[in-house]
């Protein structure tokens, strides 16, 4: 059937005209009518919702699906709402123009979408989408009434049909439009599904007000399509059925997809929680990144998706991860490699994998741990193992190692190699005095001025205290080494200048040359702190070549040192005890415990020779309770309450509690603290005399006698009389010797005679051996004397009455007054 114009039939049949606005109500069936449309809001939602789902996709194929559901929901639509016409003329469809209206409908759609997709940033593109979907609606429409073959002719009104073409763009456009903002939500889906459905619906019932039918014979011919109540139904229920069935697939496959995101969300917020980097890639194409791998990549999430893993490495480690690739994951344990980041920096890494299911396929989960700060802590760790804390200077491991290099290179080439051990003068006093911060303080000074006079391929370690070694490496001729070493020594002569103290020290360095002096680490070493210890013997402050008559000496000391050490377990310690007599009648009233060594090869080793020993190495501390002890226990012994004199070394004085020991002997042997005379020199006061001034007066608490020995032979006796009040002060031997011979020496003693005396203390002098000297200091007023005019050492106390008689038979002579 064609369409008729309307001028031509318009005054035959104008009175049994009908119009459709006329049909609706009454020759439409309501229920088709609700149908189509279900049939459309279905369709309008469906299409929204894929709309919504192709927001992030690329691909422009993904919104085919949209245009199919929305162009087939558009022609089936129309089609039940044009099988519920009832006319009452039979009605058919030509099937070729029926086909190509739903044709139309869908390509339409698609490009409409397209349009949309592509330039949905302004209201020029939502115009141009909007009336290429109003215009595929409209397409549909008209071709579908073109298709109409009914027992009547057809004709279109112009203006209902172009108000029908306007409606359907503008709802479109405006549909478009409110969705190119987003379709996140809910209520703006069913918005746009609903001026989706007015486009469609205003189109198609306005499009229907322009329609006319005048009744006329349907034609016979082949092509056509019979339309019924019936078969309106089938159509309709169908279509109803798929929309709803695809409905139904695309809200369960939206809450998969959903719980998919959630589940991907809670992926990456569980992965950017961890520290580690966590990727998944398959086939070697990134998938998934956690927030610490953009951190490591420094790289937007957005642009590591996508990427293959081998660009995130370096190049040289392209093996083997492919060779990690080609094996089960399973079966890998944890591998070092080097990350790449966006600025081309390289990132040590540890890389472990695991095969996984993601997004319903295999992949491969990979963890990276970054190692830059384990790195790092164990280059920290690597350096505290072969440096010293308090300097950064090479300590002993690493000096050996440095040593034995330049052994095998001096070994090579044919040179010389010196290793010097250096010692600092005098820096106890500064620790002690200043405390140790002070003490760490000069340290550090002092190896900064060493490393100043060394050059680049030397090597200065700290082996600790105030010891240090330097290996001159490449030395030709000794005297190349001597200069550098004289150099180092001078340099630390120059006074420091430390928290605003100004400090002196010196040092002493003991040298030895490779071959000459040892051809080994450790026959190097021991060979220049044999040289070291030479020079302390000798006074300090110099530098000695190591000779090897050296070593026996110090191999001599060694043994002796060893042997020291023994001797109070072995019992060969001895007390010889020598009378010290009353100055004005030659009654014994004291006796000084002097200690010998009984070595069972050497004999009788005075103490001149072992004490120093002792106090270098602290033996001093149990060697002087030893004496301590056993004089006390002597002393309770005696036949009369003659008192014991005990010297206290400053060493023990200074490291051991002297108090403790003197209080726990006087317990133990029942002695009275008065009998006890404990002797210090004046060195007590040196290196802290406020401690020493503690010490003394917890002993003087115990009743404990107190002579200040030697006095006279330091530079600051009068000083430490003021400092603590002693019971009685002991002139050296060096001035009595010269009595009689030195004017000035008989002015000194008298002086420091008269000084005791005014102080209210005993004046006790050693070394009478004389009666001339007997006779002098009688006539200054000593108050005892003590020395071998009255009685050598005696290991036992005897001491018969014919000798005491002798003794004060030496007093019998009157005192010479001396002048000077």
């Amino acid at each position: 059937m064609a369409l008729q114009p309307k001028h031509r039939v318009k005054p035959q049949v104008e009175r049994i005209m009908l119009t459709v606005l006329g049909c609706i109500a009454q020759q439409h069936d309501p229920l088709l009518v609700a149908l189509s449309a279900l049939i459309c809001a279905l369709g309008c939602y469906i299409t929204v919702t894929l709309m919504a789902q192709t927001e992030t996709a690329r691909d422009p194929r993904a919104l085919l699906p949209a245009a199919a559901v929305f162009g087939s929901s558009v022609w089936a639509l129309h089609f039940v709402a044009m099988l519920a016409y009832l006319p009452g003329t039979q009605i058919a469809y030509a099937l070729n123009l029926t086909a190509a209206s739903i044709g139309v409908a869908v390509v339409g759609s698609l490009l409409a979408l397209l349009v949309w997709r592509r330039w949905s940033r302004g209201p020029i593109a939502f115009a141009l989408a909007g009336t290429l979907l109003g215009l595929a609606i409209t397409g549909m429409h008209y071709l579908g009434v073109a298709a109409m073959r009914a027992s009547a002719l057809v004709f279109l009104d112009p203006a209902y049909t172009g108000v029908s073409v306007l409606l359907s763009v503008a709802f479109a456009t405006l549909a478009l439009a409110r969705a190119g903002s987003g379709l996140p939500e809910l209520t703006r889906r069913i918005e746009v599904a609903l001026w989706l459905a007015l486009a469609i619906c205003g189109l198609h019932f306005t499009g229907m007000a322009a329609v006319t039918l005048a009744p006329s014979g349907l034609p016979e011919a082949g092509g056509y399509l019979l339309g019924s109540t019936a078969l309106a139904w089938a159509v309709g229920l169908v279509s109803l059925a798929i929309l709803a069935a695809g409905l139904a697939t695309l809200l369960v496959q939206q809450h998969l997809s959903l719980r998919a995101v959630h589940e991907l969300a809670r992926m990456r917020l569980l992965g950017d929680l961890a520290h580690e980097v966590l990727l998944i890639h398959r086939s070697g194409t990134v998938l998934e990144v956690n927030g610490a791998g953009a951190r490591l990549f420094g790289a937007p999430i957005e642009n590591l998706i996508g990427s293959h893993v081998l660009g995130l490495f370096a190049e040289r480690d392209a093996p083997g991860l492919i060779r990690r690739m080609r094996c089960r994951s399973e079966d890998l344990q944890p591998e070092e490699f080097r990350a790449r980041t966006e600025t081309g920096a390289l990132v040590p890494v540890e890389l472990s994998c695991r095969t996984i299911e993601f997004g319903g396929k295999p992949a491969v989960a990979v963890a990276l741990r970054d190692l830059t700060d384990r790195k790092r802590d164990e280059a920290r760790i690597r350096h505290l193992a072969l440096h010293d804390a308090l300097t950064d200077l090479p300590n002993r491991h690493l000096l050996e190692q440095r040593l034995a290099q330049a052994i095998d290179t001096a070994a090579q080439d044919g040179h010389g190699t010196a290793v010097v051990y250096l010692d600092l003068d005098r820096f106890k006093p500064v620790n002690d005095l200043h405390g140790h911060a002070v003490g760490d303080a000069l340290l550090v000074e002092v190896a900064k001025r060493m490393r100043v006079e060394l050059r680049p391929t030397d090597t200065l370690a700290r082996i600790g205290g105030d010891e240090f070694v330097v290996v001159l490496a490449v030395t030709s001729v000794p005297e190349q080494a001597g200069e550098i070493v004289s150099r180092l020594v001078a340099a630390l002569r120059r006074p420091f200048r430390i928290e605003g103290r100004h400090l002196e020290v010196s040092a002493s360095a003991g040298v030895a040359l490779y071959p000459a002096d040892g051809g080994s680490v450790e026959a190097l070493l021991r060979a220049a702190d044999t040289a070291l210890y030479r020079v302390k013997d000798e006074g300090r402050g110099a530098v000695r070549f190591f000779e090897p008559a050296m070593d026996a000496q110090l191999q001599a000391r060694r043994l002796l040192e060893h042997e020291l050490g023994l001797a109070v377990e072995r019992d060969e310690l001895r007390l010889f005890y020598q009378p010290v007599v009353n100055g004005s009648s030659g009654e014994v009233e004291t006796f000084e415990a002097l200690i010998r060594w009984q070595h069972p090869k050497r004999g009788l080793v005075l103490p001149a020779e072992f004490i120093p020993l002792a106090e270098q190495t602290g033996l001093i501390n149990r060697i002087g309770a030893w004496v301590i002890d056993a004089a006390c226990a002597a002393a309770a012994g005696w036949p009369e309450p003659w008192r014991v004199a005990v010297n206290v070394s400053p060493s023990q004085f200074r490291l051991s509690d002297v108090p403790v020991v003197v209080a726990a002997a006087l317990s133990r042997y029942g002695l009275d603290s008065g009998r006890l005379v404990i002797e210090i020199t004046e060195s007590v006061f040196i290196q802290d005399a406020d401690a020493a001034v503690a010490v003394l007066t917890r002993l003087h608490n115990l009743g404990v006698r107190l002579a200040l020995d030697d006095f006279g032979t330091g530079y600051s006796s009068l000083s430490y009389l003021q400092l603590f009040r002693f019971d009685k002060i002991k002139v050296d031997r060096s001035f009595v010797r010269k009595l009689g011979r030195n004017t000035d020496t008989l002015t000194i003693v008298r002086a420091i005679v008269n000084l005791a005396h005014n102080l209210d203390l005993q004046v006790t002098v050693e070394g009478v051996e004389t009666g001339d000297q007997l006779a002098i200091l009688r006539g200054l007023g000593c108050d005892q004397m003590q020395g071998y005019l009255f009685g050598r050492p005696e290991a036992d106390l005897k001491i018969s009455d014919a000798e005491r008689l002798g003794i004060r038979a030496l007093f019998a002579a009157p005192p010479i007054r001396a002048v000077a």
